[in-house]
Order: C-alpha cells, then sequence, then structure tokens
C-alpha cells in the first residue's frame, strides 16, 4: 500500500508540474507522499509525529519560498528578472507623438472613438466623449501610448 501511494503521489506531483493549475494534483500528491511516509514507518504515534513535522517544515519551507526564494541566490536563478519598460525600448504599440498639436479632418463619426485623417494618414482617434461627424475639423490634445485623442479644432 505504501508503494502504491508513493507512486501515485509521484505521478500527481509530476502532474502538478506539467499541468499547472489550482494546485490540487500537488496537494493530492504532497498528502499521498505523507501517507505512504506513514505507512511505511509503521503506522504507529511516532511516525504519526514525524508526519507532522515534515508537514510542519514543509509549510514554513513553502512560506520562506513565497517571501524569500525569489531574491535569493536559487529565486534569481529560477526567475526572469530582466523588466520590459518603455525606457529600455519595449512598446506594444508604436507612440504617435509626432502627432500632437496636429489638425485633422474625422474621417468616420467618432462615437467618441472613430478614423481621423491627419497629415495625410489615417489615423484611429478618440475624442475627450464628444461625438463628431465626418469632416470636422480636430487637432491632436494628447497622445499616451498608442491613444490619439483629439478634439474640435476652434478657428480663431
Amino acid at each position: 500500500m505504501a508503494v502504491t501511494l508513493l507512486c501515485t503521489g509521484l505521478i500527481l506531483l509530476a502532474v502538478e508540474l506539467l499541468i499547472p493549475g489550482f494546485g490540487i494534483f500537488g496537494m493530492t500528491g504532497l498528502a499521498c507522499l505523507l501517507a505512504a511516509l506513514y505507512l511505511y514507518l509503521g503506522a504507529t504515534f511516532e511516525a504519526a509525529l514525524i508526519v507532522g513535522a515534515v508537514l510542519f517544515f514543509t509549510v514554513l519551507l513553502g512560506i520562506w519560498f513565497f517571501r524569500r526564494g525569489p531574491h535569493s541566490r536559487i529565486g534569481r536563478w529560477l526567475t526572469l528578472g530582466l523588466r520590459s519598460s518603455s525606457d529600455k525600448g519595449y512598446v506594444s504599440t508604436d507612440v504617435p507623438r509626432s502627432l500632437l498639436g496636429k489638425s485633422g479632418v474625422a474621417r468616420t463619426p467618432l462615437h467618441p472613438a472613430g478614423k481621423a485623417l491627419i497629415e495625410g494618414k489615417t489615423v484611429d482617434v478618440i475624442s475627450q466623449g464628444e461625438f463628431y461627424e465626418p469632416g470636422t475639423p480636430l487637432v491632436v490634445v494628447a497622445v499616451s501610448g498608442g491613444r490619439v485623442v483629439v478634439a474640435k479644432e476652434v478657428k480663431e
């Protein structure tokens, strides 16, 4: 029986490693391993104390790993330490900062998002909540990320 529980526990832990989930396979595998250890030690009171101590130290190790582990030498080796920031050139979309302050014309209805013709290019834009009809003169008031914010151009 102990050998069966040992094999089942190892298989369940392998499944947890290969198919990450909610930890059900891992917890069940750990329970099987602890039960196999208990049966192997003779199913006595002393065996229960040993299994309890192993469980206690396993929980302590888990707490340490989640709190201090990522900052340890092993944790740094296991995790990706590089950060993908826009300062280093990682962007999800092109940021058209050159459009800021430029004028254009709405090509589609802006309710509040749509398309506008700015400097001869069709650009996806969004208004500041207002609805504009096609042909409305617009000016770019903000650019953040891939989002181009426009407002109605006021002629003086």
